[in-house]
Formats: structure tokens, C-alpha cells, sequence
């Protein structure tokens, strides 16, 4: 009776932090509006709007590849506390995007353009990495004519009949770095408020409206988030209209301690799953999967989006399948759990020494994914058995791979 009565209680805190983590998770700044909305032919927008400007300078917002608009919330919010009108789009092939991905600008571009008509002209941009590479395209080749460019890990072309423009890169981003180092100019680490306009000369000609901020302890996955990169961009967008910039926004804080405590309900109420009655064991594997999606729908879709997608769902069965087929395999040939990730990970230091960044990117998404999926299984296998946890393997990751991979159909 004391066992049931304790788990009662633990389940009790689990979904109460697994409450407070969604709630937490949806906080946004005071005066910014964000809404959904469909433009373009059917482009998915997340709209920033400040709620008491009136004609506010308009940013454009594209992401990089395997992300989607909602990796660009932090900026966006950012940027509508500070007074303007952003527009985060989902380029081909990308979160909720109805168009496939294409090894190829044209498309992104052509979609940043529609988008662009259909919200009037763009004071701003601002592209991360995949993005940017869109974004100067639709400059050069296209009618995108911003007041200024920012591009965030990324190197556009500086010819002179371009935008000004502002490069803000992470200090671990591989490619502003070996940039610098064949050019022989290196740049002193500097602290995450701290920037340092370093660029070789030779490469700007006579532009002298080039800046380049170099931030530290920032990688290039973590560009869109971190507050140094965040902080010097809303800058930049403000003195090119003539703003002052505000302070800081703080309710970002508010949705990452959210998200660390929904996951931390979501591992406890895992945890203190009983043993299921024999007639229906089979529920367990789906039951610790199923917290896993809905946690992260809850708690990580103002980060990095993690709602689902009617179009990606037979996408994402073929990925469970698959798999599901992989771990029963690996089963019968004794391969541990924990292993799982190990070619992936050897896959990644090979796409690093052959600079191939964009399997880079995809072998380190399914290698974090493979790892969330072992701790699940772990989990599902405490009380129930060795197929609870491949089955609870299978279904999470196959979720989570299917719902960050670009569509190319």
C-alpha cells in the first residue's frame, strides 16, 4: 500500500512539472504578438507583430537546413520587442512546408521572394546559415532589397552592389573559421557581448559597410539561441533604421527552465509507469514513447518545432519501420543499445575531416536522436521487456528524425 501510495505521489509531481513545463514553455515577451499564418501560396509564417507600433520596419527571417521557422523564435520575439514586424518562414521541404527540399537556392530563394511581396517591403534580413545562402540570392538575382543583410553562419559574396552587411558568427562556426585561418587574420576569443570587427581587407574591396562579429562559446548549431548572437543582431537591425535598441529580452529564460522542467516530468512520470497487466504489456513501448513526442510538442516547439505534420506522418512510419527492423536485427546479433550510436558518430568525424556540413548536421541530429532513443528504451525495458524498449526506440526517433529531416518529396 506505502509502494502505490509513493508512486501516486511521484506521478502526481511528474505531471505537475510536466504541466508547468508547458506552461512555462509558451511564455513570450510582454507587447509581442506570434501568430500562425499562411502566405504565399501556402508558405507557413510564424508573425512577430509588436502590439502598439504602427508601420513597423519589416525583418524577413530564413533558417538553415533541417531546422524550420520555429529555431528563428528567439530572434523573432527579439526583434518584435524592439519594434518590428517579423516573418519566420519554413523554406521547401521544411517543417510544415507543403514544397520539397531541392540540393539547390532556387527554390528557397523563390519562396523568400513570394513571401516578401506578399508582406511589403523588407527593411531586414536575416538568414542562418542554409538561409543566408537563400537570402543573398534573392539580393543578387532576385527583388529582395533589404536596408541591411544580416547573414549568421554563413559568408555571402561582398561584391559592392550588395546590401550592407553585418556577418555574426559563432566562435566554433567551421566555416567563418577556416576563412580566417586561410586568409592568415585570426580573431582573440571574446566574451558573448563582446564583438570585434574583424575581416581580411583584401576581400572587401572599397566596401567599408561590411561588419563581422565574432561570438564566443557559440557553435553553429546554436546560433539562432544564443543571446550574444540574439543581442547583436536586434543592435544592428535597430541602428539601421534608426532605432534605439531596448533591453534584453528575459522570457526566453522562462522557456528554457519550461522545457528542462517538462522533461523532468516527462523522465518521472516515465519512471513510475507500473508493470501493465499481461493482456496489455504491449501498451508500454508505445506509453513511454508517447510521453517522450508529447513532452517535446509541449515544452520544445517555441525552440526548435516539434509539432506534428500530416505530411511527414507516412514519412515518419517508414522511419519507425525501418528502425524497428534495424534493433531487432542488432538484437540477435547481441549489439547492446548504447552502440547504436557509435557509427553514427564515426560517420560524423568523417563528414567533419571531408567538410560535407550538411551530412555533418543530419549525422548529428539521428546520433542525438539514437541517444534520446536509448534512454527511452532503457526506461520502457525497467518494467516491462527487451521489445517494450525497442518498440519505445523505434517510435520516438522515427518521430523525431522524421519531423527535423528535409522532405524531398
Amino acid at each position: 500500500m506505502m509502494i502505490a501510495q509513493g508512486r501516486v505521489f511521484w506521478t502526481a509531481i511528474a505531471l505537475a512539472c510536466l504541466a508547468t513545463g508547458g506552461v512555462l514553455s509558451h511564455c513570450i515577451e510582454r507587447d509581442v504578438q506570434v501568430a500562425s499564418v499562411t502566405l504565399a501560396g501556402g508558405t507557413p509564417v510564424l508573425k512577430f507583430l509588436p502590439a502598439h507600433a504602427k508601420a513597423p520596419p519589416v525583418v524577413l527571417l530564413a533558417h538553415g537546413v533541417t531546422a524550420s521557422k520555429e529555431a528563428l523564435f528567439r530572434l523573432g520575439e527579439a526583434l518584435a520587442a524592439a519594434g518590428f514586424a517579423c516573418y519566420a518562414v519554413d523554406l521547401p521541404g521544411h517543417g510544415q512546408s507543403p514544397k520539397p527540399f531541392y540540393f539547390s537556392q532556387a527554390h528557397n530563394m523563390q519562396t523568400l521572394e513570394d513571401v516578401a511581396r506578399a508582406i511589403g517591403p523588407v527593411d531586414i534580413f536575416a538568414g542562418h546559415s542554409m538561409g543566408g545562402g537563400a537570402g543573398m540570392a534573392a539580393v543578387r538575382d532576385g527583388g529582395l532589397h533589404p536596408r541591411l543583410f544580416i547573414a549568421i553562419g554563413c559568408l555571402p559574396p561582398l561584391a559592392e552592389d550588395l546590401p550592407p552587411l553585418f556577418l555574426l558568427e559563432g566562435e566554433y562556426d567551421e566555416a567563418i573559421l577556416q576563412h580566417t585561418r586561410a586568409s592568415g587574420r585570426w580573431s582573440i576569443p571574446l566574451s558573448p557581448s563582446q564583438f570585434e570587427e574583424v575581416f581580411p581587407t583584401a576581400q572587401l574591396g572599397a566596401r567599408t559597410d561590411v561588419r563581422l562579429a565574432l561570438v564566443s562559446w557559440c557553435d553553429h548549431l546554436l546560433e539562432p539561441f544564443h543571446p550574444g548572437v540574439v543581442n547583436a543582431a536586434v543592435d544592428a537591425a535597430c541602428a539601421a533604421v534608426g532605432k534605439s535598441p531596448p533591453a534584453a529580452p528575459t522570457r526566453w529564460l522562462w522557456r528554457l527552465a519550461g522545457m528542462v522542467i517538462g522533461w523532468l516530468g516527462a523522465l518521472g512520470l516515465m519512471l513510475q509507469l507500473p508493470a501493465l497487466p499481461r493482456r496489455l504489456m504491449w501498451l508500454r513501448g508505445p506509453l513511454v514513447s508517447g510521453i517522450g513526442v508529447v513532452t517535446a510538442i509541449l515544452t520544445m516547439s517555441t525552440w526548435i518545432g516539434a509539432m506534428p505534420a500530416p505530411r511527414r506522418i507516412l514519412f515518419q512510419i517508414a522511419i519507425m519501420t525501418l528502425l524497428w527492423v534495424m534493433v531487432i536485427g542488432a538484437n540477435r546479433l547481441r549489439i547492446p543499445r548504447w552502440a547504436y550510436s557509435t557509427p553514427t558518430a564515426a560517420a560524423a568525424i568523417g563528414c567533419m575531416v571531408a567538410g560535407a556540413y550538411f551530412l555533418l548536421l543530419v549525422t548529428l541530429i539521428v546520433m542525438a536522436m539514437l541517444v534520446a532513443g536509448t534512454i527511452l528504451a532503457w526506461i520502457a525495458t525497467r518494467r516491462g521487456t527487451q521489445r517494450d524498449g525497442d518498440l519505445a526506440m523505434a517510435v520516438f526517433v522515427g518521430y523525431a528524425i522524421g519531423l527535423w529531416l528535409p522532405l524531398p518529396f
